[in-house]
């Protein structure tokens, strides 16, 4: 009635050694896969910092150009200004000549 299953250990063991084997390939081979990735993102993450300090210099450099140019837009303003009061005093003074020809100025 009841049938018995003889296995010999040897058996069992060999064929435990071998799915033992074979999880270990598998593990080999998804764990070098894993590494080529980590590699790649490495690659990619170095590829980005050398462009994050690429546009720190950029910015610097923009930095020093927008200081220049503001330095050179406060010298015209001042040139301008300049002009202008001159221009007003001559049109004041030509006014006043015009409106009065006998004033001595």
């Amino acid at each position: 009635m009841s049938q018995v299953v003889e296995v010999s250990i040897a058996d069992i063991l060999s064929r435990l050694e071998t799915k033992m084997d074979s999880l270990e390939k598998k593990f080999d081979n998804k764990l070098d896969k894993l590494e080529d990735k980590i590699d790649k993102l490495e690659n990619k993450i170095e590829g980005l910092s050398n462009e994050v300090n690429a546009v720190k210099v950029n910015v610097a450099k923009l930095d020093e150009k927008i200081v220049g140019v503001d330095k050179r837009l406060g010298n015209l303003e001042f040139i301008f200004r300049s002009i202008a009061g001159g221009i007003i005093i001559t049109l004041i003074l030509a006014a006043a000549r015009y409106f009065f020809p006998n004033l001595v100025l």
